[in-house]
C-alpha cells in the first residue's frame, strides 16, 4: 500500500471521478480540492502522504494552497509544514512539479523569505 493510499484509507484524503476528470480532496487541508488528473498534483499527492507517514508530520500541519502573503493573490505555496497546530509558524515550504520535488527547509535564503512572508 502507498502512502496516499494509506492516507486515504485514513480519511486524510479521498479521489473521486473517472480517469480523466478525477479530484483530489485533502480532508486535513480544510478539504481543499484539485484535479488529480494532472500529473503534478500527482506528484504534490504523494509528497503529501509521505510527510505525513515516512517524515511522521502531524497531518493538522500540513496544509496545501497556502497564501503567500505581500505577493500576487495568485501566489501560493504548494505544501507548507508548519510548526504549530494553529498553523502559524512555517517550518518547511514545498514546491511540486510534475517530474521534479524540492522540499525547501526553511534555513535556505528563498524560503526564509517565504515564511517571513507566510507570517
Amino acid at each position: 500500500m502507498t502512502n496516499l493510499e494509506r492516507a486515504i484509507k485514513d480519511g486524510y484524503a479521498h479521489i473521486i471521478g473517472e480517469k480523466s476528470k478525477q479530484k483530489i480532496t485533502y480532508v486535513s487541508s480544510d478539504n481543499h480540492v484539485e484535479n488529480y488528473s494532472d500529473p503534478e498534483e500527482k506528484v504534490r499527492a504523494e509528497f503529501w502522504a509521505e510527510l505525513i507517514y515516512k517524515y511522521e508530520y502531524p497531518v493538522n500541519r500540513i496544509k496545501i494552497e497556502v497564501t503567500v502573503p505581500d505577493r500576487l493573490p495568485t501566489d501560493r505555496a504548494d505544501i507548507v509544514v508548519f510548526r504549530d497546530d494553529e498553523c502559524k509558524r512555517p517550518y518547511a515550504v514545498v514546491e511540486c512539479k510534475k517530474t521534479v520535488l524540492r522540499m525547501q527547509n526553511l534555513t535556505r535564503q528563498s524560503s526564509k523569505v517565504s515564511a517571513m512572508q507566510l507570517g
